[in-house]
Parts: C-alpha cells; sequence; structure tokens
C-alpha cells in the first residue's frame, strides 16, 4: 500500500510545489522550433549480429546542440513494407540502451523498438553541453 500525505481527491488536482515559470510556454516554443530546424541525418547502421525474424541496427541521428544521438533499434523481418506498432524506450539515470537481447522479444510481437541512450547518462550518444537550457 503506498504512503501518501495528501486524500486523494486533493492529490488529484496537485499542481507540485514548484510553480511553473512564467515563460515555459516561450521556453517550449523555442525548443520545439529549435529541434523542427535540425536535419537530423538519420542513419542506420546494421548490427555486428544477425537474430531469426527480427532486423537489428544502431540508430544515429543528429539532436538539438549537434549531438549525434543512439539508439538500439529493432523490428520485425520486413517490418519497412508496412505500418506496425513501436515502442521508444528511455533508461533510468546512469543506465544505457542495454543488451540486444531485451529488445528481441518486441520484433518476435510484430513491434520495432528503439531504445535510446540518453545523453549525459550511459551508452553512445554524444552530450555537448549545449543543450541544458532551462525555463526561468
Amino acid at each position: 500500500m503506498p504512503v501518501i500525505d495528501k486524500p486523494l481527491e486533493e492529490l488529484k488536482t496537485y499542481m507540485g510545489s514548484s510553480p511553473c515559470p512564467d515563460d515555459m510556454d516561450r521556453f517550449w516554443d523555442e525548443a520545439l522550433a529549435e529541434m523542427h530546424a535540425i536535419d537530423p541525418q538519420v542513419e542506420l547502421v546494421p548490427a555486428e549480429f544477425s537474430a531469426p525474424n527480427a532486423e537489428c541496427f544502431h540508430l544515429y541521428f543528429t539532436g538539438v546542440g549537434g549531438a549525434r544521438v543512439h539508439a538500439k533499434y529493432v523490428r520485425p523481418v520486413n517490418a519497412a513494407e508496412a505500418a506496425h506498432p513501436a515502442v521508444v524506450e528511455f533508461h533510468g539515470y546512469s543506465a544505457s540502451s542495454g543488451d540486444w537481447l531485451g529488445k528481441l522479444p518486441w520484433a518476435l510481437a510484430g513491434y520495432s523498438i528503439a531504445s535510446l541512450d540518453c545523453r549525459g547518462q550511459g551508452g553512445l550518444s554524444e552530450d555537448t553541453g549545449q543543450d541544458h537550457r532551462l525555463p526561468g
């Protein structure tokens, strides 16, 4: 049973103890405009191994600040030919995209999965330090 310090009805409308900065909308407008202006230069590099019923790739793209971002990308064989569901996975602090084995069941179930190496954490993504703008 979770421990909570407010009644459930109050928690449903609770907005937190930190007020939203006045320039939050401007911050997001600028951040999204910057992201949309980037040529992502997407690159798929086949993985160093093969797996039955799945295609495995290192996926790279350029993100904010010019950093190259990496993800492990696994898709069902022939998935590029038809629309199908997909999962995007983000790991926790100081972790990485993990091993390939955990992604293969998604492909067997008919899903593609892109498991990102979040910048500034573990893994192969670059952290250029140029995208740490905070609102406020």
